[in-house]
């Protein structure tokens, strides 16, 4: 196996699978990435058992073969060179040379055939979709999605379409039982996908699809007997869905208006950050005081001390104070994209609501803490 490849182009290729192959697995192959020669390019396979990911890049191919690689090292040995192009070398012994300018690399790989097969998904319907929607989207929801293994179906986004024909929108939605995220694509984000039941998509899957998004102007995507699919030009991901059955969300969303408070986003994203100062595992409540226009934050934590602030916001009504976790609304408020925040907050134990004042496509809900 011989060929030779750009060193960025190389450097990407590998990077996209960081994410994805296994870490800490009794299946030492699983720390490895599979490349395989084709005519003119070559294919780069990762895989942990429930994310598959397959891309191709342009090389010159001396000689065809495969191998497969630790995905770490290899990365490590591609970014540290400074040649532009690298010429790879495997020999009978499964090692390879990588050579760059000057500099010699020798890393041992796995065989092949011992590779986890990733199956191509070439006869599944695709629908495209914004690359930079869905990034979007998925940045405002996955910080709800539950970290608790026990509850599986909470373990990743909820996934949807909202509406019919060629006016459908995507819906993502997450939950940890302490919050929950809604966010809505625009009018015909659905690219013509029709979902009459949603999916969940477990939460590293959808992160990785991020990352990829983020960078792409248009994808892919598709369902197909339990897997979510994703293709760009040169790339291909499928996620094993969560076979679970999502709880109502829409049941949570309180159907009457709160008390309703609008303040701008950077001057209480910085407050709450000062106040996120002094939390804790323990400690991580902070107090809203409300007067007229005008919000006291307070947050103590005997461990570490105290912080207190002022701010000036649009409210009018009763003096009242509410606690939650400064976390959770950080992650919220982060998730507007407008520079004014309205706030409905429902009094007792009843959860508060957190939209981008006249954007009625995202929401955050928070549920409070005991005073």
């Amino acid at each position: 196996m011989e060929f030779h490849i750009g060193r960025n182009t190389f450097l990407e290729g590998v990077q996209k699978t960081l994410g994805i192959v296994e870490r800490k697995t009794t299946i030492p192959i699983l720390n490895n990435i599979l490349i395989r020669t084709e005519e003119g390019r070559i294919k780069i396979v990762a895989t942990d058992r429930e994310i598959g990911l397959i891309s191709r890049y342009d090389a010159r191919i001396e000689v065809p073969g495969d191998i497969t690689l630790s995905a770490k090292k290899l990365y490590e040995m591609i970014r540290e060179t400074q040649g532009e192009t690298i010429h790879f070398v495997k020999n009978e012994q499964h090692q390879v040379t990588m050579k760059s300018n000057k500099a010699i690399y020798r890393i041992p790989g796995l065989p092949a055939d011992e590779y986890p097969q990733v199956v191509e998904a070439d006869e599944i319907p695709l629908f495209k979709v914004s690359g930079t929607v869905f990034a979007n989207m998925v940045r405002k929801t996955v910080f709800a999605v539950s970290n608790d293994e026990i509850r599986m179906n909470l373990n990743g986004i909820f996934f949807e379409t909202d509406g019919a024909g060629d006016e459908a929108r995507l819906k993502m939605v997450a939950t940890d039982g302490h919050r929950l995220a809604v966010a809505l694509g625009p009018s015909g984000s659905a690219g013509g996908l029709a979902l009459e039941k949603g999916v969940i998509v477990p939460r590293k899957g959808m992160l990785e699809i991020r990352k990829i998004a983020e960078n792409e102007g248009e994808l892919e995507i598709g369902i197909d007997h339990g897997m979510f699919i994703m293709k760009t030009s040169n790339l291909t991901i499928k996620i094993s869905l969560i076979d679970a059955e999502y709880p109502d969300y829409r049941r949570v969303i309180p159907a009457e208006k709160g008390t309703l408070l609008q303040f701008s986003r950077e001057k209480v994203l910085h407050a709450l950050r000062r106040m996120g100062v002094i939390s804790s595992e323990r400690y991580n409540g902070v107090i809203f005081t409300l007067a007229d226009n005008l919000m006291v934050l307070n947050s103590n934590n005997p461990d570490v001390g105290e912080a207190n602030d002022e701010i000036e916001v649009s409210y009018s009504g009763e003096e009242l104070a509410v606690s939650y976790n400064v976390h959770y609304l950080i992650d919220a408020i982060e998730g507007v994209d407008e520079d004014e925040v309205g706030f409905e907050i429902n009094l007792g134990m009843k959860p508060g609501v957190i939209r981008g004042v006249g954007n009625e496509d995202y929401l955050c809900i928070v549920m409070p803490l005991k005073l």
